[in-house]
């Protein structure tokens, strides 16, 4: 597994720890158990706006889930990726790039030959990098 580089004006977004700074969470879960959770509670303790994204909609830790990434309002600086390698993959060739400003994938969430294709979609995709570890380092 090769070592993400985060680009800098991903660092810079996530030094700034507070509501301005909005990222989703695709694979968000209320199952407390799950990494779609922890990852969510991660970020809003830290003072970030969290988008949860669930396709069965509803609240995550109080928060409204949108159940497509096109339904969250206003600007996602990141979109931090939590699912399975085969519905991260569906989820990139279909996502509109426009709508996020840089693309995270979690560890778990892909599959080495997932990175070639996420990069020829998005202009910023941070992989082999845990977003809980790097906004406790910036």
């Amino acid at each position: 597994m090769q070592q993400s580089v985060i680009p800098e004006s991903v660092l810079n977004r996530l030094r700034d720890k507070t509501a301005a700074t909005r990222i989703a969470v695709v694979g968000a879960s209320s199952d407390p158990a799950k990494y779609g959770n922890i990852i969510v509670k991660n970020l809003l303790r830290q003072g970030y706006t969290v988008l949860p994204v669930n396709p069965r909609g509803g609240t995550i830790e109080g928060l409204p889930a949108y159940s497509d990434v096109s339904e969250v309002p206003g600007p996602v600086h990141v979109l931090d990726i939590v699912t399975p390698p085969a519905v991260t993959r569906a989820f990139l060739q279909r996502l509109d790039p426009a709508l996020a400003g840089a693309v995270w994938l979690q560890d778990g969430s892909f599959e080495p030959e997932d990175i070639p294709i996420a990069k020829s979609r998005f202009p910023v995709v941070v992989h082999d990098a845990c977003i809980m570890v790097v906004t406790r380092m910036v």
